[in-house]
């Protein structure tokens, strides 16, 4: 999760920094071969080389030629934009300094990324877990009714259809002896009795047949579609609202350990940081 909100703000900080750089620039640096003149907007001017960076693998000459095309039509657009936009433009905005605060936002989040995978503890205990999940239960409320279940099916003209109805809605029945059972008689496992399902995604599983106000733990039930008998039997239900089995937000309690580490361990080094620099005398405070 934060190695992909780091990507994605890299590349938005990228793409916003090459967008300040064509349209607050004028690529015509004649001391300079930049190749081909490639698009005008104006004063404008994009070349062959402000481009190699969309060429760093390998691609066919229909893709490359596809590539330039729309990177120079969106490059284009962009530079039309700005020029009516300058026209317009508030005197004091400062890009200067927002290019630079981007510029220190980026350089600061991949130093801290450096420093936390390289110092980060990433051993979770399953008492951490727990202790955490007791401690946090309001983050684990579920936003729907949750159901757990075996839910299986057999031929219809079974002669000992009844009694695998009996063995399916046993109580005291474990899912690996009744996985053996259903094998044996040619059945199918249409949910796994290890997996919750939100209501909509598991009656959808039945086409439809189930009433909401009726799921509750140990409810039974069995209906026959097209020559095939189904029958369910509801092991553990969640509803709307309540807290979720510590099962289901396991992983999601793990990320959250993480980001508090992390979280801790950035503070720590900035603090340490700051101290040391004040010692050093790197720091001054003019400000009383």
């Amino acid at each position: 999760m934060e190695k992909h909100l780091k990507k994605f703000i890299q590349l938005s900080v990228l793409i916003f920094l090459v967008s300040l750089l064509f349209t607050s620039c004028k690529i015509e640096n004649v001391s300079e071969d930049r190749g081909e003149l490639l698009a005008e907007a104006g004063d404008r001017k994009l070349f062959e080389k402000d481009i190699s960076f969309l060429f760093n693998g390998p691609k066919s000459a229909a893709d490359s030629t596809r590539l330039i095309k729309s990177f120079i039509n969106s490059w284009l657009r962009d530079q039309i934009m700005t020029i009516e936009a300058e026209k317009t433009a508030n005197q004091d905005a400062n890009i200067d300094r927002l290019v630079q605060n981007y510029r220190d936002a980026l350089i600061r989040m991949d130093y801290e990324q450096n420093l936390v995978s390289n110092n980060l503890d990433t051993l979770i205990l399953k008492n951490q877990i727990e202790a955490f999940y007791e401690n946090n239960q309001e983050q684990f409320l579920s936003s729907s009714m949750l159901i757990r279940s075996r839910f299986v099916s057999f031929d219809a003209s079974r002669s000992n259809i009844w009694p695998l109805r009996n063995e399916v809605f046993k109580t005291d029945i474990s899912d690996r002896d009744l996985e053996e059972i259903v094998e044996l008689n040619e059945g199918e496992w249409l949910a796994n009795p290890y997996i919750w399902y939100n209501f909509q995604e598991f009656n959808n599983l039945t086409d439809n047949q189930l009433n909401r106000n009726n799921i509750i733990p140990g409810f039974e039930f069995s209906y026959t579609v097209e020559g095939q008998r189904y029958f369910i039997k509801v092991l553990n239900v969640v509803n709307e609202g309540e807290i979720m089995p510590i099962e289901i937000v396991e992983d999601k309690i793990r990320q959250l350990i993480l980001l508090e580490r992390r979280n801790q361990k950035i503070s720590e080094i900035r603090n340490e940081l700051f101290e040391r620099n004040i010692r050093n005398q790197q720091i001054k405070i003019h400000y009383q």
